[in-house]
């Protein structure tokens, strides 16, 4: 990324504690879209945290996530830069994003002092321009070291209900490129929607925050006391690296950090900016941020399209054919493929709490294992065969010392073949993710 003015005081912090069902079979619970890399070699965890690292060194990044994905936070994080893992804080239960912001303030005000600036972010959010992002935090951060709490409001492209809103007021006097907030409206009827896009003055919300650890510690003191007391006591007795709160984390308030703090708190304000920011929450908003063929289809993989229009197609395990249909959405992965309304993202979430009803491993979890060089995902699984597709990331080594016969296969035509017990390995210097083909033999 372009160099970027950087912040002596700035902590960015990413919280990683999303599920994303409405991106289900891709995202699943246990491996959530932050983990997944969307149109890029890179997951949106690990753009996100190249993205902040353009404004703070890795060491003071502070990312948060589930417990029960410590390993792909840590392989992944690892992968951009060993310093980030020195700042993953697990938590034990999700408890909203109050608890999250909270956690960080208080850690980041003891080991950076409490006039740290945080930079709150999403790991699963798209920017189309960071340069933009980039220098509306300029801004932010100058209006935080006054006591201000600063959010980012997107320019609206168009009035969409799912969104949150901000409507602007008059702008601080220190900063000629903030203002205060007047009022958060949390997604409005369609007709409401549309008002305030014609009526101006109104930016979506983007869940974006900048403010002193100390400024935030003292809203939520005022108006959140009982979650402050209960996060605090959940930081006081955790430990080890990466961090975990301690056991009673779990009896925190799950509470949006929304509404325990910004939507009541007097200190609030905004930065407008147009990043080209997308949440990447529906099928819709992939097929929105996605290349498309003349007749308005997305294809990512080996998708093809006849007479089609408007669909979205992720063929990244075999050939996928769309013939005759029209706003579609086609995700296939290894183990399901789901075919649906591109714009109901609604009857997605509840198609997987469907499958999480009838106890289906598919709507919380892949079959595949993470390793230290990438991930390993199961094919085919035949008495006497085994065929796994092994991804080897940027820097990795991948190491075998397989237990049965092993041959392992590149599209350009490289090959390994180990015996049983024989170990063997190969580097890869690219600056992109390499799939290998592993094929065991099991007598």
């Amino acid at each position: 990324m372009k160099s970027a003015a950087r912040f002596d005081d700035l902590s960015p912090v990413i919280l990683a504690g999303g599920s994303g069902t409405r991106l289900w079979p891709l995202s699943r619970r246990r491996f959530p879209k932050h983990l997944i890399a969307l149109g890029g070699d890179d997951t949106l965890l690990q753009a996100t945290a190249k993205r902040v690292m353009a404004a703070a060194p890795a060491h003071r990044v502070l990312t948060l996530g589930a417990v029960d994905q410590a390993e792909l936070l840590e392989s992944q994080l690892g992968h951009v830069d060993p310093a980030l893992v020195e700042g993953l804080i697990l938590e034990p239960a999700a408890r909203n994003t109050a608890a999250a912001c909270a956690t960080a303030a208080l850690l980041a005000a003891e080991r950076f002092g409490d006039e740290q600036v945080l930079w709150i972010c999403a790991a699963d959010h798209l920017m189309g321009d960071p340069a933009a992002l980039l220098a509306a935090l300029g801004d932010a951060v100058r209006a935080a070291r006054l006591g201000s709490l600063v959010t980012f409001g997107i320019e609206p492209a168009y009035a969409e209900p799912g969104f949150g809103y901000i409507q602007v007021g008059e702008g601080l006097p220190q900063e000629r490129a903030v203002y205060r907030v007047e009022r958060f409206v949390e997604k409005p009827l369609p007709a409401v929607a549309e008002a305030m896009l014609a009526a101006g003055g109104h930016l979506w919300n983007s869940g974006m925050f900048v403010f002193q650890a100390r400024a935030f510690l003292a809203e939520m003191a005022t108006h959140a006391p009982e979650l402050l007391d209960a996060t605090r006591e959940a930081v006081a007795v955790g430990g080890g690296r990466p961090f975990v709160p301690g056991g009673c984390y779990a009896a925190i308030p799950s509470t949006p950090v929304d509404k325990a703090v910004m939507e009541v708190s007097a200190k609030v304000a905004v930065v407008p900016c147009d990043p080209q920011w997308s949440d990447v929450g529906s099928w819709h908003a992939v097929w929105e941020v996605t290349p498309k063929d003349a007749g308005g289809n997305a294809i990512v993989g080996d998708g093809w399209a006849l007479e089609s229009r408007d669909c979205l197609i992720m063929a990244n395990h075999r050939l996928v054919a769309a013939v005759g249909v029209v706003d579609l959405a086609i995700i296939d992965t290894p183990d399901a493929l789901m075919v649906a309304d591109r714009a109901n993202s609604g009857a997605v979430k509840d198609m997987v709490a469907r499958l999480v009803a009838a106890d289906r491993r598919e709507a919380s979890t892949y079959q595949l294992q993470v390793e230290p060089w990438g991930e390993r995902h199961p094919l085919v699984q035949w008495p006497g065969l085994v065929v796994n597709e092994l991804r080897v990331v940027p820097g990795a080594e991948l190491a075998l010392e397989p237990a049965h016969p092993t041959d392992l296969f590149t599209a350009d035509g490289e090959q390994l073949s180990l015996a049983a017990g024989q170990s063997g390995s190969w580097r890869n210097d690219t600056s992109t993710v390499q799939r290998w083909l592993e094929v065991v033999r099991k007598p």
